[in-house]
């Protein structure tokens, strides 16, 4: 009687340990059902985020000196250079824009008789969006005092200043690699024309030159 007993209590308790076993594997079951689940939700989450990138900011965020240094071949460590490359057009606009605003400011200078010290600095606004531009000092002088001269010459004696202002051209688009087929005189100082005289009332209405 004692061994059935025993039998008794050894099978109830395999039946125990067995029911114990079927939960945990019924447990696990579940928990690993919802680890996955939750796994491709987060997944799903990355995916969704990934494919809705912000809109980068104007000229890859750069500005001022940093955006000259990144165009004339020093750039930040780590910028994507096919990046760059791609801000060649709508750099070429600013810069543009940038020397024309300088040169405009120096004859309009003149003319009121009070000239200074050019801003090597200056906000552009383009179609890409605002951004704050940069050039060399030298440069900025150069072509500011190109249009204070051109205020004060005769169109006929234009001659050197339009030198000075290619030159000064020839530096800044070459240094940023962008065409400098175009020089400077042509549209900031065309010859024989009513804008681009010094005395001319319409002065002021310079187009800038084919951007590729």
């Amino acid at each position: 009687m004692a061994a059935d007993f025993m039998d008794a209590i050894l099978n109830a308790l395999m039946a125990i340990g067995l029911l114990v076993i079927l939960v945990l594997i019924i447990y696990l079951i579940d928990r690993v059902s919802a680890i996955e689940k939750e796994t491709r939700q987060a997944l799903s989450s990355i995916q969704q985020q990934n494919s809705v990138q912000p809109p980068l900011p104007p000229f890859l965020g750069l500005s001022s000196k940093k955006l000259w240094d990144a165009m004339t071949g020093r750039p930040e460590m780590g910028m994507d250079p096919l990046a760059i490359f791609d801000l060649q057009g709508p750099y070429q606009i600013v810069l543009s824009k940038h020397v024309e605003a300088l040169y405009k400011e120096g004859f309009k200078d003149s003319q009121r008789g009070m000239t200074g010290e050019p801003k090597n600095t200056r906000l552009i606004t383009s179609s890409a969006g605002a951004v704050e531009s940069w050039i060399p000092p030298a440069q900025a002088n150069a072509v500011y005092q190109c249009g204070v001269q051109a205020a004060q010459t005769p169109e006929s004696n234009w001659g050197p200043i339009r030198d000075a202002l290619d030159d000064a051209g020839r530096f800044l688009f070459g240094k940023a690699q962008l065409d400098t087929s175009s020089p400077l005189s042509e549209w900031l100082m065309p010859l024989g024309t009513p804008d681009g005289h010094p005395n001319s009332p319409t002065y002021g209405h310079v187009k800038l030159p084919h951007l590729s």
